[in-house]
């Protein structure tokens, strides 16, 4: 023991030298919340510098912390930076399959995969979106969002690069299935929304790569989704016109692609008739049918919309700004015949692009410096793993040597007490031996007492129209000593049931005396009061007055179902019928306590259908692992669940049963439970 002491006290330093950056749970929840209130505030600079700040102190995994880097970078429109972290966090969890790497790594892939396919490097985007999807496949995670995410942009990408034969692609078919599936099970708003969204991306990737039939058919779909969403009662009415109209504008893309130019123009009128239509983003968005249908005049008046759109960036275009939207809108007035628009709008042109130049100059400097700050953290991270590795390797080394330094220690000190722990062994055995007779000796007595008991349970129940009976009997793993019995005479139920008072083994002599008497005097006295005050006389007759057996006792008159019964200290019975109703009961003692005990009857009838549920004080004093009793309250629930669910005899005793069993588990038992049920059919 000293040497195992010693060992794990060694292991113990090295652990902590090696965990003692590692953060507790009490800094990671602070930390993920810091982030979530910084994410719902949109403020992405402050994502960008928690994250970095909780990285480098380790209260972060690298694989959430450059997640949420690549996130804010996104949105701060540092585009390259976006692509290093998320690349840096799908590195990271590549290796880990716990719940949370896994559910980052789809989301950095998929992220990333969009930010590669929306700039146009659609090879890259499919490099970084097959390998992801197979990976999340192989860990059985392919219902996931992000990986029907990662099907539609591979579908996406591979029309981009001219694979027209791939439009028929098994991904779009897989993710919109999977979509089904998710909004079959889920049935939830989200479960609409991320299905229509993905089905917005495959219409558009059809119509951009001009496969205007295949994008009819997405674009059904789509419809056929909206549909079903508008009929929630949850419907957000915003959601529902900005996504009508869309559909509406993808409808229109596609049929003048066909030269279906009236049915075009007719679905154009629909658009103009949402609420978005009026919006300028829903202006800017028109435009994609306007120009494909040479509708220069229109998509110039709605062009006059576009720096409202932009809001906070009029007058400072980025380079996507000018190359997306604002030559577009010189090309609009170009073909419009608004040349003097068309010039103001190139002056316009000329005097951004200075200021995108010079701002994605500073921007492209800032990313490269912030890149290879990061890269050089990296680096120095692995190097302190590396070198936490070879020392923790060093440590178990030294472990081993102290460890076999130790043993030859220990093993001449063994010796020497080994004569010592000779004779410790001589008086231990001793005692063992003494233990021993007694198990054996309460074994003896737990087989004598089952005996005992076997002869008290009846063999078989007595059976008259309209009467049902249901018995159970579960010994106990000490001494056993329940009691109960039924027989017919004249019409009449005589039945009784009993516990010893204690858990000895003269006890179960003591029950078995209690149920000969019963036996016995059941065959000429009809009154239970006389019948148990017979049984007290006999029992306290025999010198054993400090032992005594609850009893109850009961006569029923088939004929008018009137119930007359003595109860001496025993469990009381349960009436039940729509409730539970305890029986009267007067205040006896056990029998076998005190001599000359007037005892007294009382009275109560049966109604049809109803039943009476008499059992053990085992069944209340019946205990789990904990040491919790399982108690006459939660017996009274079960009794009445039980008749809830099935009030045949039978089946409400294997009820309550069942519902012990779960209670008490493996867990042995001192007190036999056993349980009498007398119904009215």
């Amino acid at each position: 023991m000293k040497k195992l002491s010693f060992i794990s006290l060694l292991l113990a330093v090295v652990c902590m030298t090696g965990c003692e950056n590692k953060a507790s749970d009490e800094d990671i929840t602070r930390a993920n919340n810091l982030i979530e209130s910084a994410y719902k505030k949109r403020d992405y600079s402050q994502i960008l510098q928690l994250a970095d700040s909780l990285e480098r102190t380790e209260v972060l995994v690298p694989t959430k912390a450059y997640y949420w880097m690549g996130y804010a970078s996104d949105r701060m429109k540092k585009l390259r930076m976006a692509e290093f972290y998320w690349k840096a966090s799908m590195d990271a969890a590549a290796n880990s399959t716990s719940q949370e790497s896994v559910d980052l790594y789809a989301k950095s892939a998929s992220r990333l995969t969009n930010l590669l396919s929306v700039r146009g490097d659609y090879q890259g985007a499919l490099d970084i979106a097959i390998p992801a999807a197979q990976r999340l496949e192989e860990l059985e995670c392919d219902s996931i969002s992000d990986y029907v995410n990662l099907l539609i942009y591979i579908g996406c990408c591979q029309a981009g690069l001219g694979y027209t034969s791939e439009l028929t692609f098994d991904g779009f078919e897989r993710a919109y299935k999977i979509h089904l599936e998710n909004i079959e099970r889920n049935h939830t708003d989200e479960s609409y929304k991320d299905a229509i969204a993905g089905l917005i991306n495959i219409a558009f990737a059809c119509n951009h790569t001009k496969n205007y039939m295949a994008a009819l058919n997405w674009i059904g779909h789509f419809g056929e989704l909206l549909g079903e969403y508008e009929q929630r009662p949850s419907t957000d009415g915003d959601y529902v016109d900005k996504q009508v109209a869309r559909f509406a504008i993808y409808k229109a893309i596609a049929l003048e692609g066909l030269g279906r130019k009236e049915e075009a123009g007719k679905v154009y009128e629909s658009f103009l008739e949402s609420d978005y239509s009026q919006t300028p983003e829903g202006r800017i968005n028109a435009n994609d049918y306007l120009t494909a249908a040479n509708r220069w005049e229109e998509a110039a008046d709605n062009y006059r919309s576009l720096d409202a759109m932009l809001g906070q960036r009029k007058g400072s275009y980025s380079m996507d700004d000018i190359r997306d939207l604002v030559l577009k809108k010189y090309k609009a007035n170009m073909l419009a015949g608004r040349r003097d628009s068309a010039i103001a709008v190139s002056l316009q042109i000329s005097d951004a692009l200075d200021k995108a130049f010079k701002q994605a100059k500073a921007t492209d400097a800032e990313e490269q410096a912030t890149i290879v700050r990061k890269v050089q953290e990296m680096t120095e991270q692995r190097t302190k793993d590396e070198r936490m590795k070879t020392y923790g390797l060093l440590g178990i080394l030294g472990l081993v040597i102290l460890g076999f330094i130790a043993f030859l220690f220990l093993r001449r000190h063994s010796n020497l007490k080994l004569k010592a722990a000779y004779h410790s062994l001589e008086e231990d055995y001793e005692i063992l031996e003494k233990e021993t007779q007694e198990k054996e000796r309460a074994a003896t007595e737990h087989r004598i007492t089952e005996g005992i008991q076997q002869r008290m349970i009846p063999m078989e129940l007595p059976k008259f129209p309209g009467l049902g009976l249901y018995s159970s009997l579960r010994p106990s793993d000490g001494a056993c000593g329940d009691l109960y019995d039924c027989l017919i005479r004249d019409e009449k139920l005589f039945f009784c049931i009993g516990n010893p008072v204690d858990k000895e083994a003269q006890t179960a002599v003591l029950a078995n005396m209690a149920w000969a008497l019963f036996r016995n005097i059941s065959y000429h006295e009809d009154k239970p009061e006389v019948m148990v005050k017979y049984i007290n006389s006999a029992l306290t007759m025999s010198g054993e007055k400090q032992m005594g057996v609850s009893l109850f006792v009961g006569v029923l008159d088939l004929a008018t179902w009137q119930l007359t019964y003595c109860n001496a200290a025993h469990e009381t019975p349960l009436l039940l019928k729509d409730e539970v109703n305890h029986l009267d009961i007067d205040e006896n003692v056990p029998v076998g306590t005190r001599p000359n005990w007037e005892f007294t009857a009382q009275e109560t009838t049966m109604e049809k259908g109803s039943m009476l549920f008499l059992y053990t004080s085992g069944l209340a004093k019946a205990k789990n692992d904990h040491f919790k009793q399982y108690g006459n309250k939660m017996v009274n629930g079960a009794a009445l669940q039980a008749m809830k669910m099935n009030a045949a005899p039978k089946a409400f005793v294997e009820n309550i049963r069942g519902a012990i069993d779960r209670f008490i588990g493996d867990t042995p038992q001192v007190r036999d439970m056993t349980m009498l049920v007398i119904k009215r059919l």
